[in-house]
């Protein structure tokens, strides 16, 4: 790699809120290039519903930006001060787009990439994450969206256009207004964005959709969004990439701008377990599984072989389960009589490409939230033939699209791991992904909500009350240790230890974990 004059391996990073899926996990893949990201001082970013300072963010945006070779920003979190205000504020648009003016001024001497999220529609009772009245009414919320846009597609079955009325006329008119103008709000920032991008005031702009579903109005105002594209064309069309996506895309826009940096166009070859079920929909995306691998290994910068003896490496993808659902213990039965045999056809392919040399990175989007344990458990056999420890990338983490989007950012950085310090870095992130994905999120997360529930009667910890985070984090810190005992055995780890109490759950719930892996 020639060298680069100083600062122009360094990547400015307005995160799209403060957790560190958003912050962390961009920082970890940096490095694994050997290349590093600033982020705005903690004092200023905001928590959960607390917006970030947006003055602040301003101020040292325009005072860092001379620091870095590029800027990727959530247009989110510089509008409204992230994720969670986007879909709560009462600021105008006017307003939003004016903060985002900032982004015109700074392109002009450091490129921009941006991104911005289309507002989802929680189908959940939960207020955490929405506005206060979601705690009611949110499923009727997004069950009236889904109904509403396949109206407008084709005539809705005569009991479908019943309960259609039953829910406009159940919905209080108050907070439906208040929810829509929000969304309106929302939509009219996306469209100054994309003029920003027609006129080149952006470098590129990502429009990603958060938790989307094939019908709803998120997908309703996607499709609206990239329609101009598709009028306009260039230079818009070649600006704009519209594709599911929210927590992922800080890094993926990470792992692009170092392979554009570098010159590169890491070239991937995609391997479906389940080659029939490439077509179908994960659960909170709006298109076929092999739609969204396609875009996520555009976002990061890469590009898609036929031939895998051309590819840089494999993408391996643990295809979506038809059931459409958070994994539960009950389904391990049921797919061990249809999944066993063909996911040790998988990974014996997988142990063959390893064989001549070709790495392999593994996406299980068979669950969201969580890895596939029947899978995991296959992989990690002694027989499998994989040797896990030398993955360029593993993931299995909430969507589909967070997924393949940090999958394919780790794989295609670790191509660049030179150094031992970049090597480092490639074995603490991929210990990271496997300790959180199959270990965190598809085992510990529901033993810490049974842990609170036998110590406080409730299935989370008070999030106002320090002993009990504490408490809670201590356990979970010690069951990750001793699973990452147990991934040891297969490789995984070696090399990694668990900072001490450095566990903590950065939104006081169990959803998130966070915790720190030093090389030993």
């Amino acid at each position: 790699m020639p060298p680069r004059e100083a600062g122009s391996n360094t990547i400015l990073l307005l995160p799209l809120d403060e957790r560190p899926v958003n912050t962390r996990y961009p920082e970890m893949l940096a490095r694994i290039a050997g290349w590093s990201v600033l982020l705005p001082p903690e004092e200023i970013r905001g928590h959960g519903r607390s917006s970030a300072d947006l003055d602040a963010v301003a101020q040292w945006l325009r005072a860092t930006a001379e620091a870095a070779s590029c800027v990727v920003a959530s247009c989110d979190y510089l509008a409204f001060g992230n994720l969670i205000n986007a879909r709560i504020s009462q600021d105008s648009a006017h307003a939003a787009a004016a903060r985002l003016g900032l982004l015109a001024e700074i392109n002009v001497r450091c490129p921009v990439h941006a991104f911005s999220v289309i507002t989802r529609v929680a189908n959940a009772n939960d207020c955490v994450e929405e506005p206060l009245y979601w705690a009611e009414w949110g499923t009727r919320f997004y069950r009236w969206a889904h109904l509403f846009h396949r109206s407008e597609v084709s005539d809705l079955p005569a009991n479908d256009a019943a309960e259609l009325s039953s829910l406009t006329a159940e919905l209080p008119a108050d907070l439906r207004s208040d929810w829509l103008n929000r969304r309106l709000r929302n939509h009219a920032v996306n469209l100054s964005l994309l003029d920003m991008a027609s006129r080149g005031e952006l470098t590129s702009l990502a429009l990603t959709s958060d938790d989307t579903a094939p019908y709803g109005l998120s997908s309703r105002e996607r499709s609206w969004l990239i329609g101009w594209g598709r009028l306009i064309g260039e230079p818009l069309s070649t600006r704009v990439q519209a594709y599911p996506g929210a927590d992922e895309v800080g890094s993926a826009l990470v792992a692009r701008v170092i392979n554009e940096a570098t010159g590169q166009t890491p070239r991937v070859y995609v391997d479906y377990a389940i080659d029939a079920d490439r077509t179908v929909v994960a659960r909170y995306e709006d298109r076929a599984i092999e739609q969204t691998v396609l875009g996520q290994i555009r976002a990061c910068g890469c590009a898609v072989v036929d031939d895998v003896s051309a590819a840089d490496f494999v993408l391996a993808v643990v295809t979506p389960n038809p059931a459409q659902d958070d994994y539960r213990p009950e389904f391990l039965a049921r797919d061990a009589a249809v999944r066993t045999q063909p996911y040790e056809a998988f990974i014996a392919r997988l142990a063959g490409r390893q064989t001549i040399g070709k790495p392999v990175a593994i996406a299980d989007v068979a669950y969201p939230n969580g890895g596939d344990p029947l899978f995991t458990r296959l992989l990690l056999s002694p027989k499998s033939g994989v040797l896990a420890r030398d993955l360029a990338a593993y993931g299995a983490w909430n969507t589909a699209g967070n997924t393949l989007g940090v999958v394919v950012a780790q794989a295609s950085l670790a191509l660049k791991a030179e150094t031992p310090e970049q090597r480092d870095a490639q074995r603490i992130f991929l210990a990271h992904r496997f300790l959180e994905d199959c270990g965190y999120q598809s085992v510990v997360r529901k033993e810490a909500r049974d842990e609170c529930e036998r110590l406080w009667g409730k299935r989370e910890p008070d999030p106002d009350c320090i002993t009990n985070q504490h408490e809670i984090a201590l356990f979970i810190e010690g069951r990750l240790m001793e699973l990452l005992a147990e991934l040891r055995r297969s490789g995984i780890g070696r090399e990694v230890d668990i900072a001490p109490a450095s566990t903590r759950l950065p939104w006081r719930r169990t959803f998130e974990v966070d915790f720190e892996l030093t090389a030993r």
